[in-house]
């Protein structure tokens, strides 16, 4: 439990460092607003535990007050404890492991948005910095199941599994707007939740659905780097959105920034476009969009396989193929609107790819479900919930030995959840799955994932 704690300490310990707060014109410390004020704020630093946003509160007023002056301090920890009955029942190599069992992980992500313009910027000019770090077991029982999509893809991010408890830097990009309809970006950058996001199936599964199927398309992210150099073009418009990018390749996880060598190994490519709809009166969206890898990627015919034998001058097969591709659409649409505001409510959303086969894994993805705010009492103190079935279609073009040991095939599965507000700071998500494996069939049975989730808004 101690480590669980040590992000909430090491930001308390982060309202020392700042003090004093410095003037923006440099002339020297701020005084304090009211010598009372901050000593009843620090008499007082963890009352109304539950009626405060925020587990560390205002930090006795300086936390408010970095905010005004273009620092804005976010943390949230995550701890998962989940179980598997069934899953692989045979012998695989490493880090993978044997089904019924149970695991405990935890996770931290904390973010630093800087606006540019009070440090001398262009307006409207945010920097948004981003650590993140786990300890447990990596991945929890995401490794057990037997499927190629994590049931539990918060516990495995960032995607790390040799270092449990290190710190990395996984965002460091600029935003700048140049008109309300043409938004630049540029820096290492997460890919989690960048493309083919719904409102009510989306993020990195710390907030809505776990199993990566659900969160995310998994044939988008199959080859992907978690994080790396991107930069791109956003265009907002009364009727949706556009967007396009471009990403480097090279996995930058491990590395501060990442800069060196840009673009060395290809590139990848990829563009959206967002549709605002109202059907039955009711708000929605409606997206397509592709991504485009050009870099050299596994062969999966010679996957697991020893290298062919080819004369010097002939062969034209490849234990790499240098370019994939995936097409992507997805949809959510309000069925029940709150009246007290427009951004609660609940309703439907799915999911549908198509991609190469070969390198990519993943030749086609369906999902589709239903979530939102809850419909019950408890919907007033922002409980939420979802309901959600994927399906993955597998490549054929695996190799004989990948085929031979594992028998990958098509594989799905569903995934149920509540999410119970119980504090404005912290929720506890009861969550179900039933996934019928495909990856690794031949060495996997049906399994039933099931376990809570806990978030803490720091």
């Amino acid at each position: 439990m101690i480590r669980v704690f040590c992000p909430a300490l090491a930001l308390l310990a982060l309202t020392a460092l700042v003090q004093p707060v410095f003037a923006q014109d440099g002339s020297g410390p701020l005084p304090p607003q009211e010598t009372t004020d901050n000593r009843d704020a620090a008499a007082c630093l963890f009352c109304d535990l539950r009626t405060r946003p925020t587990l560390t509160g205002d930090w006795g007023g300086y936390r408010s007050r970095l905010q005004e002056r273009g620092l804005t301090f976010a943390g949230t920890v995550t701890q998962f404890g989940f179980g598997v009955s069934g899953g692989i029942n045979g012998p695989v190599p490493p880090p993978l492991s044997q089904g019924d069992r149970g695991s405990y992980t935890g996770r931290g992500q904390y973010d630093l948005g800087v606006e540019l313009e009070k440090f001398g910027g262009l307006p409207k000019g945010r920097l948004v910095v981003t650590a993140e770090h786990w300890w447990g077991d990596y991945g929890n029982v995401s490794l057990s199941t037997g499927a190629g999509t994590p049931a539990v893809v918060g516990a495995a991010l960032p995607p790390t599994p040799d270092n449990p408890g290190t710190l990395y830097l996984t965002n460091f990009f600029v935003v700048q707007p140049f008109s309300p309809n043409f938004v630049v970006f540029a820096g290492k950058k997460v890919v989690v939740g960048e493309m083919d996001q719904d409102r009510f199936a989306g993020g990195n599964g710390t907030q809505q659905f776990m199993n990566m199927a659900l969160v995310g398309n998994p044939a988008l992210l199959a080859a992907m780097p978690y994080t790396s150099f991107s930069a791109g073009v956003v265009s907002p418009q009364k009727w949706g959105q556009m967007a396009i990018s471009v990403r480097d390749p090279q996995n930058r996880t491990t590395d501060t920034v990442g800069l060196s060598n840009l673009f060395s190994k290809g590139v990848i490519v990829a563009g959206e476009v967002k549709l605002k709809t109202n059907f039955f009166g009711l708000p929605g969206d409606q997206h397509v969009g592709g991504v485009w890898k050009r870099f050299d990627q596994q062969n999966l015919n010679f996957l697991l396989s020893p290298p062919p034998q080819y004369p010097e001058t002939g062969g034209a097969s490849s234990q790499t193929l240098s370019q994939g591709y995936t097409i992507f659409y997805g949809f959510d649409q309000f069925v029940v609107q709150y009246s007290d505001d427009e951004e609660r409510g609940w309703g439907f959303f799915g999911r549908a790819s198509l991609s190469d086969g070969n390198p990519t894994p993943v030749r086609y993805f369906l999902s589709a479900g239903i979530g939102g705010d809850s419909p019950f009492k408890g919907w007033s103190r922002g409980d939420k919930f979802g309901l959600g079935w994927y399906y993955v279609g597998g490549s054929t073009e695996f190799s004989p030995v990948t085929q031979a040991l594992f028998a990958p095939r098509d594989g799905t599965g569903v995934e149920l959840f509540y999410s119970a507000q119980v504090t404005p700071w912290i929720n506890i998500t009861p969550d179900i799955q039933y996934i019928k494996p495909g990856l690794l069939s031949r060495v996997s049975e049906n399994a039933f994932v099931f376990g809570l989730r806990l978030n803490m808004i720091l």
